[in-house]
């Protein structure tokens, strides 16, 4: 105490002394991220260094549990922008807690985030190839998409009409039929469904039933089935058991699904024979041949 005392009372001692609080005070307010004001520091920080640290902190937060009203978030100048399916609720409260509201934008208008859902109609893409996604089908719990064999004997792996990688691991018949599967391997929803219309069943429409082919590349084509059970010639490749039906087709619809106006599958198309005829694959053969279950919709109310 004697020494500090006498300390105290040497001249210059108090002006020292606030000089090393202030520069103490600086120091901790530069480690919390406020610049020191002066003559060569701005007396902000940069515009996105407090919506950056909000970021991060949402970002750790997030990785734990994701709000189920949460559609996404981002920084947006000098904000993090919220975009919410529904309104907030806890969830919301517990990512957000600690950080400035003012740093927050938030909306609850968004619609909820989905990955493309297959459905029969669809571009697929493999490697090179390019063909149409027939309809939805199941093993045990795997997803899969049927579609035409000399498709999938052209690649293993497969893209949605997005260009996201959606299978890997196709497979093709064995017993000469022009069918083949992609296991759906991305997470990606598998619907029920033809262009948005449900698949009831596989009830066997007779000769001269319409039915309509939805291709890649011709979109959505009808006609009338006029024979059954035809063997053909595609360049040499015998295939036997199949439909005739006047539907006009183009290149890229192959694999494409054969339906009825009301929601009976009937096949996969396999190719045309010019002045719109065309040929498909019964699906209950194809679905036989590849050990598959189709995919339906719940019986109509």
């Amino acid at each position: 105490m004697a020494v500090l005392e006498r300390e105290r009372s040497l001249p210059g001692f108090r002006p020292v002394l606030r000089g090393l609080l202030v520069l103490a005070a600086v120091g901790a307010l530069t480690g919390a991220g406020v610049a020191a004001a002066g003559p060569q520091t701005p007396k902000a920080a940069a515009p996105l260094a407090a919506p950056a640290a909000a970021m991060a902190l949402l970002d750790t937060r997030s990785a734990v549990v994701m709000p189920p009203e949460l559609a996404d978030y981002g920084i947006d100048g000098d904000v993090v922008d919220i975009r919410l399916a529904g309104a907030p609720g806890p969830g919301l409260d517990a990512l957000t807690a600690g950080i400035d509201p003012a740093l927050l934008r938030i909306h609850t208008d968004a619609a909820p985030p989905r990955h493309q859902a297959l459905e029969g109609g669809q571009r697929i893409t493999g490697g090179r190839t390019r063909c149409t996604l027939g309809f939805t089908a199941t093993r045990g719990a795997a997803d899969w998409v049927v579609t035409a064999g000399h498709c999938t004997r052209e690649s293993d792996e497969w893209e949605d009409a997005d260009g996201a990688p959606f299978g890997v691991g196709a497979t093709t018949a064995t017993d000469g039929l022009d069918v083949g599967a992609i296991p759906v391997t991305s997470g990606e929803r598998a619907l029920p469904e033809v262009a948005d219309q449900a698949v009831r069943g596989t009830a066997e429409a007779p000769v001269g039933a319409q039915v309509c082919l939805y291709g890649s590349t011709s979109g959505k084509s009808c006609g009338t089935i006029t024979a059954r059970g035809r063997t053909v010639n595609f360049d040499g490749q015998r295939q036997t058991n199949m439909v005739v039906a006047s539907v006009c087709s183009a290149q890229g619809d192959s694999g494409g699904p054969y339906i009825t106006p009301d929601g009976q599958a009937q096949g996969i198309h396999s190719g045309g024979g010019g002045a719109c005829t065309a040929y498909f694959t019964p699906i209950r053969a194809a679905l036989s041949s590849l050990g598959l279950t189709l995919r339906t919709a719940a019986p109509a109310a």
